[in-house]
């Protein structure tokens, strides 16, 4: 059985960043993770939808250089090079995850609690008087029929060709990021929200000009309407 003072289950923000600190103090940490450094705002999250980001509004800039005196602005997208260009951008940060915990014990593979104190990993024994749970998160299906049929946001981020339109079932923060990303690349979108107004937690100004600027732009968005299959 191996042992130390603070068992981390997860290595996302939450979890490499407790582990760091933790180090720093003097303390010995076994950081397990099943899948990949950096949790889902590295890996499907904030970093990858970002890179995209950058890439649409270099569209939106193409899409609008003749307003600012260039006159020949014409560009094709390719696509596959766009995706490539994330996954360098997400594959060099994870890089830098992996450099910080240097001092950690890193253990792949998924943990299961034995008692309050002991945990398995691959057959393997771990023990420590503290561990945190820093599991992140997970998309969630709606429970209609029919939604297997979907996509949730992280297959949205492996996509290997473009799509001609797409339907976002939510306008939140996440669909309408995806909505502005696809819709300045050309894609057909359509956004539909439940609530009578997108980004529903936020201030209805702002949620209310944010619509008329992305409808201006071409995408559709419905509100206060309910998908049932």
């Amino acid at each position: 059985m191996e042992k130390s003072d603070l068992i981390i289950i997860g290595a996302g923000p939450g979890g490499y960043e407790t582990a760091v600190e933790a180090v720093a103090l003097g303390k010995s940490v076994t950081l397990i993770e099943r899948d990949k450094f950096g949790g889902t705002c590295l890996n499907r999250g904030c970093i990858p939808t970002k890179a995209l980001c950058r890439t649409a509004q270099i569209a939106l800039d193409f899409a609008e250089a003749r307003n600012y005196g260039f006159a020949e602005t014409t560009a094709s997208l390719d696509f596959p090079a766009v995706m490539q260009r994330k996954d360098r951008v997400v594959a060099e940060l994870r890089e830098g995850v992996a450099t910080l915990l240097k001092d950690v014990n890193v253990v792949n593979g998924e943990a299961r609690f034995i008692s309050p104190s002991v945990i398995d990993v691959n057959g393997t024994e771990y023990t420590a008087p503290t561990i945190i749970i820093a599991t992140g998160s997970a998309p969630t299906l709606l429970p209609i029929d029919g939604k297997e049929l979907a996509m949730t946001s992280d297959e949205i981020l492996s996509l290997e060709t473009l799509p001609e339109s797409m339907c976002i079932i939510g306008g939140g923060f996440i669909g309408m990021e995806f909505a502005s990303i696809f819709s300045a690349l050309g894609v057909e979108v359509t956004v539909v929200e439940y609530c009578k107004e997108i980004l529903p937690p936020f201030d209805a100004e702002i949620a209310k000009r944010l619509r008329m600027s992305l409808k201006k732009r071409g995408i559709n968005i419905i509100t206060g309407a309910e998908v049932k299959s």
